[in-house]
């Protein structure tokens, strides 16, 4: 049985969390359990919760309805407020699938709860399923949207990637996507911001271009410690202007890399099957890509994903170890075990012990006249994902990143 999974999760800030509440005519429903979505989808395989149906529940009911019309599988769309009983899980959606799909059977099954991100996977699915050219649609789709930082509604959101999931192995015309950016209900408007707020946002938004658009809410994995803000100490020197990339880290991921390739090929068939193993072979994919470019920023990619591969082959037989997330910072200085309030912003990310107590300079790299830049101000999918501390799939974004500039 071939399991195909793309799996999604949010930026730390502008991601569609806050969603338009329903009309004044639809009650708020109460957080559904796991079992009561399960029996609405027996009756309706599209369900849309009225918190996340952008005003009008009834109408993206529909837009989810015909986008799945044509689909040779069973298709499932769920917009919910996130069940009790997930809350403390790791990627709650993806969990949220899996249990539909135990109990419903094969098929697409894509879930989105409100603040807590989403999930596509797909049981049964033809070899030529592959999700990517939506995802990147959908990205360019949010880069020139409207509004300042404009930014995708989980009903944009599963709108594409139900019509791309309904006709496997055939390309996704831009026009189906540009009908859908025409609609009101695409993108979600700005919040209004104070002039105090503003240098902020603008430092924010250099991370969030084109990131936050499959997302449904603030992803942070399971394992980091609630955010609190850095204070400066007494005593404190000055912390140094930028941290260069390590010498010989392309020889370190080099090492890494073969390590985890050696140990995919240790696992069974079975093995691979599952959603974590095929997010060791998406792992070590990526890294394969960007591993001999020559740009230092690239080796310091390669290592990480190295290292996301290794602990998902670990999470193959203990499914309870949290997936890598790196230092923010500087993800040179390993993996994040708490959270903090990134200095000049209004972010909470995930650092290294060290950073937590006082934060570090940024990993940086040197760009001709402009001297040492930070790796977060590049125009790079490394700025964009923070080499993964803000988002959960990011083997998935550096394909289809390298997909599209190749």
């Amino acid at each position: 049985m071939r399991a195909v999974t793309l799996a999604v999760c949010g930026l730390v800030l502008g991601a569609p969390s806050a969603i338009a509440d329903g009309t004044a005519g639809e009650q708020p429903m109460h957080t559904a359990t796991v079992d009561e979505l399960i029996e609405q989808l027996r009756d309706d395989p599209v369900l849309v919760q009225p918190s996340m149906g952008m005003g009008d529940s009834e109408l993206a009911h529909d837009v989810l309805s015909e986008a799945a019309a044509d689909a040779d599988l069973p298709m499932y769309v769920v917009l919910a407020e996130m069940p009790g009983e997930l809350a403390a899980t790791e990627q709650p959606a993806e969990q949220a699938a899996v249990l539909f799909r135990d109990e419903l059977g094969e098929g697409i099954y894509h879930v989105a709860f409100l603040g807590a991100g989403s999930y596509t996977g797909a049981w049964g699915a033809p070899d030529d399923f592959d999700l990517r050219q939506a995802y990147t649609e959908l990205r360019a789709a949010e880069e020139n949207g409207p509004g300042e930082y404009p930014r995708s509604s989980a009903l944009f959101e599963a709108a594409v990637m139900v019509r791309a999931a309904a006709a496997p192995g055939e390309d996704l015309p831009s026009s189906v996507v540009d009908d859908y950016v025409s609609e009101p209900w695409a993108f979600v408007p700005d919040p209004p911001t104070s002039m105090a707020d503003a240098e902020a946002t603008r430092w924010v938004a250099t991370l969030a271009t084109g990131i936050g658009v499959l997302v449904a809410g603030l992803i942070i994995t399971v394992g980091v410690v609630r955010a609190k803000p850095l204070r400066a100490r007494k005593g404190d020197a000055a912390r140094p202007a930028y941290e260069a990339v390590p010498e010989g880290i392309e020889r370190r991921a080099k090492k890494h890399l073969a390590d985890a390739r050696r140990r995919l090929d240790e696992l069974s068939g079975d093995e691979l099957a599952t959603p974590t193993g095929e997010k060791v072979s998406s792992a070590i994919d990526a890294a394969e890509r960007v591993l001999d470019t020559g740009d230092d920023l690239d080796a310091v990619g390669a290592y990480v994903l190295a290292l996301t591969a290794d602990r998902e082959v670990d999470r193959v037989s203990r499914p309870e170890l949290r997936t890598y997330q790196p230092c923010f910072i500087n993800p040179m200085h390993g993996e994040a075990e708490d959270a903090v309030r990134v200095g000049g912003s209004s972010i909470d990310a995930p650092v290294c012990s060290a950073c937590g107590r006082r934060q570090g300079a940024f990993l940086s790299v040197r760009r001709g006249l402009r001297g040492w830049v930070p790796y977060v101000e590049t125009s790079t999918v490394w700025a964009r994902t923070g080499y993964g501390a803000l988002v959960g799939d990011l083997a998935e974004q550096v394909l289809a990143d390298r997909s599209v500039r190749r």
